[in-house]
């Protein structure tokens, strides 16, 4: 084998390193930049190099009951790029040693957000083919890139919102559990945190043995006219303390986590899988539990 090594680099912002290495993504409509090194052991005749870039959406599902897979795919990247001239029914020889090429290519504005969930995913790949005369050499190598939508929030977004809720438990003879929670923003931002004020008061005759908040992400995916809904949590934070009766518990700007790299509320432009993100506060007493729940928006 001629070829030692077939790479492909992508470059991800023009600015300082940090802001790359932060980065990580591409945005719809921005314009795709990167470099393919191909490494050779000893020089070979090819008849061209090629980039393609590919994306789309799968969505599967088993149904055991009714002993049937339900299945559906959206195309939203199909296209290809030569990375040598080398003209109809022709070859280029290229010596050993190192070989690079950059590339450019302008990705639509309606491309939906890189997702990889239970019963479904978007993906993007650039594949690189060489194609050697000597077909043994011929080399093919991909690489998955992301591309997540950055949606502008509404300035309301910011604002602090405040959820409450006051439960008698069935079972329990007396009191009540009264939860107030109150979070500074009403969107989740990937990489930041969500900052939650909150007060318990436990007046039943049961021990509280759980506070959570938690980040949960409500996925949806369609095929074959059916609908199958996954929940995951994307982050928690458990209270290291249990509530005895007749006692309280506060939050003072608690950190709740929220993953760096997610796709947008709604997952838009895919129509075979859509997402919702949810907070949740939960209060547990044995063996009842209550929760506060608000839709959040994700950009």
């Amino acid at each position: 084998m001629s070829v030692e090594d077939l790479l492909i680099h992508f470059i991800y912002s023009e600015e300082d390193e940090q802001v790359r290495h932060n980065r990580q993504y591409f945005l719809p409509g921005e314009e795709m930049k990167g470099l393919v090194s191909l490494h050779l052991r000893t020089g070979v005749r090819t008849r061209g190099l090629t980039i393609h870039f590919l994306g789309m959406a799968t969505v599967s599902w088993e149904s055991p009951k009714k002993r049937k897979v339900y299945q559906a795919s959206e195309i939203y990247l199909e296209s290809a790029k030569p990375l040598l001239d080398i003209g109809y029914d022709s070859y280029v020889d290229l010596p050993s040693g190192l070989h690079q090429f950059g590339f450019r290519y302008q990705l639509p504005t309606n491309l939906p957000s890189t997702f990889n969930g239970v019963y479904g995913q978007v993906t993007y790949i650039a594949k690189v083919k060489l194609e050697c005369e000597d077909e043994r050499d011929t080399t093919i190598t991909s690489e998955p890139f992301m591309v997540l939508r950055r949606p502008e929030l509404s300035p309301e977004i910011y604002d602090e919102k405040t959820i409450k809720k006051s439960k008698f438990f069935v079972g329990l003879t007396t009191g009540k559990v009264k939860v107030e929670c109150t979070i500074d923003k009403s969107a989740a931002i990937p990489g930041d945190n969500i900052a939650i004020n909150a007060e318990v008061c436990n007046w039943t005759g049961k021990e509280i043995s759980l506070i959570q908040a938690s980040m949960i992400l409500e996925s949806h995916y369609f095929a074959e006219g059916h609908e199958i809904v996954f929940r995951q949590y994307l982050s928690k934070r458990d209270d290291v303390y249990d509530v005895s009766t007749f006692r309280g518990r506060r939050w003072r700007n608690v950190l709740l986590p929220v993953p760096p790299y997610l796709p947008d509320s709604s997952l838009e432009h895919c129509k075979i899988m859509t997402l919702r993100y949810v907070f949740q506060f939960k209060v547990r007493t044995i063996p009842f539990a209550a929760s506060l729940v608000d839709d959040f928006k994700c950009r």
